[in-house]
C-alpha cells in the first residue's frame, strides 16, 4: 500500500493516547491509587489517641461527682492491633497502585494495536475506492461506446444490456467502497476523538 506511513500511524497512536476517554479514566485511576499510598504511608498516627480532662479545682467533696483529683488530666491510648495493620494496608496500596499501572499499560498495547488495524482497513477501503471509480470510469466508458454502437444497430440488444448491467454492478461497487470507507474513517476517528483531517 503506498499510502501507509508508519510516522503518520505512530502519530494516530499518540493522539489516540492523547484523547480517549479510558486512557484518561486509567491516568485517574493511578492518581487514586498513589494517593491512597499517600494516605496509608501518613495514617500512622491513627491507632493513636489523645485526650484530656478538666476538673474545677474544689475542696468540697460532692456525693454526684466525687472527684479525687483535680486541674487537667492528659491520657494518650494505643491500638496494637492498627499498628500491626498498617504494614499490609500500606503494601496493599502499594500493589493496588502497581495493578493500576500495568492494567494502563496492558490498555494502551490494545489500543495501539486497535488504532494501526483501524488505520490499515482504512487505508485499504481508501484504495478500494480508487479502484471501484477506476471500474466505474472504465465501465461509463464501454457503455457509451456499446450504446453508440446498439444506436447504429452494430451490436446486438444482449450485448447492450450485458454493458447496462455491468455499469449498475460497478455502480453499486462503488457506492459499497465509499460506505465501507465511511464506516473504517469513522471507526477510526472514535478512537482519535478527532478528525481525520486534523491530525497532519
Amino acid at each position: 500500500m503506498n499510502d501507509l506511513s508508519y510516522l503518520y500511524m505512530e502519530k494516530l497512536v499518540a493522539v489516540a493516547k492523547a484523547n480517549y476517554p479510558r486512557v484518561q479514566s486509567f491516568n485517574h485511576r493511578i492518581e487514586i491509587a498513589k494517593s491512597n499510598v499517600a494516605s496509608q504511608k501518613l495514617s500512622w498516627l491513627d491507632p493513636i489517641g489523645f485526650s484530656y480532662v478538666a476538673r474545677s479545682n474544689r475542696n468540697t467533696v460532692d456525693i454526684i461527682d466525687p472527684a479525687i483529683l483535680t486541674g487537667y488530666q492528659f491520657g494518650i491510648s494505643i491500638n496494637p492491633g492498627s499498628f500491626l495493620r498498617k504494614p499490609g494496608a500500606i503494601k496493599a496500596a502499594k500493589e493496588e497502585l502497581k495493578i493500576s499501572l500495568l492494567e494502563q499499560k496492558e490498555y494502551e498495547l490494545q489500543l495501539e494495536s486497535e488504532v494501526k488495524r483501524r488505520y490499515l482497513i482504512y487505508l485499504q477501503s481508501l484504495n478500494n475506492l480508487r479502484l471501484q471509480t477506476k471500474m466505474v470510469m472504465d465501465a461509463e466508458s464501454v457503455f457509451k461506446d456499446l450504446r453508440i454502437r446498439y444506436e447504429k444497430n452494430e451490436i446486438t440488444f444482449q450485448e447492450y444490456t450485458n454493458a447496462s448491467m455491468s455499469i449498475s454492478s460497478a455502480y453499486q461497487g462503488k457506492i459499497s467502497a465509499e460506505t465501507a470507507l465511511i464506516s473504517a474513517k469513522t471507526s477510526l476517528e472514535e478512537l482519535l476523538v478527532k478528525k481525520l483531517e486534523e491530525i497532519k
